[in-house]
């Protein structure tokens, strides 16, 4: 038995049927993920923001901003995988594959 949609879901099909609406959220969503992955991965590694940050020569504001903005440049984003030991994978994908785009 397939489950009924919440209002909020409903609401939010709604929304994304407008085109700039749609973009502004996914722009959102992907730096929302990416400051996830990081704040999990640091995590993962055994490390607080203030050691990370010591491993970037930053501040622990910057890793925090990093962590809860997720909005930073590639060179900036691969520094980050490289002091946590890892790689950064970047893929692109048609706007059709996404609703409302």
């Amino acid at each position: 038995m397939a489950r009924q949609k919440t209002s909020a879901q409903t609401f939010l099909e709604e929304q994304l049927k407008d085109r700039e609406f749609a973009e502004s959220f996914y722009q959102g969503l992907d730096e929302l993920r990416l400051a996830v992955k990081i704040a999990q991965l640091r995590q993962r590694r055994g490390l607080t923001q203030a050691q990370l940050a010591a491993k970037l020569d930053t501040s622990t504001p910057v890793i925090s901003r990093l962590e809860n903005r997720g909005n930073c440049t590639i060179s900036t984003l691969k520094k980050v995988a490289e002091a946590l030991d890892a790689v950064v994978e970047i893929d692109i994908v048609s706007k059709e594959s996404r609703p409302g785009m």
